[in-house]
């Protein structure tokens, strides 16, 4: 009579591998990607980021353009009224509102104010019209946070 050790067991089909295979091959795959990732984040270049906003009937519109930190106040309506951009930067020893006044009027060009703040940085800014006579600014925009 033949011994049969109750201690070796030979697996019966694939299938009761092949749990612990795809297991193993999905941690691999898994941790290939976290190396590739991290990399990416570590080499990858700073984020720019442009945006636009205008108030809400659009006569009064505002851009901001990350690279080379540019903001330009546009206005679209020849109703007598200026345009003001309103822009606050929070980089370390640049924390305060710029104002970038477009009097040009709708027939006239855009008004671009350059600024050089630190780069990845909050920048926030909306866009309002603005009567030069009285200087108040009324019917703005909601606000926009983008980064420089």
């Amino acid at each position: 009579m033949k011994s049969i050790s109750r201690f070796t067991a030979t697996p019966t089909s694939k299938s009761a591998e092949g749990p612990t295979r795809r297991i193993r091959r999905s941690l691999s795959v898994l941790a290939a990607t976290a190396a590739l990732a991290a990399a990416a984040l570590t080499f990858a270049p700073a984020a720019q980021a442009d945006s636009s906003i205008c108030n809400p009937g659009c006569e009064a519109a505002a851009d901001f353009q990350s690279y080379g930190e540019v903001f330009t106040v546009h206005d679209y309506d020849a109703d007598g009224y200026s345009t003001v951009g309103y822009l606050y930067s929070s980089s370390p020893g640049d924390e305060y509102w710029h104002t970038c006044l477009n009097t040009n009027g709708a027939a006239g060009a855009a008004k671009t104010c350059n600024y050089e703040f630190e780069e990845d940085y909050a920048v926030t800014y909306y866009v309002c019209k603005y009567k030069t006579s009285t200087g108040l600014d009324y019917d703005c925009s909601g606000v926009v946070v983008d980064y420089s």
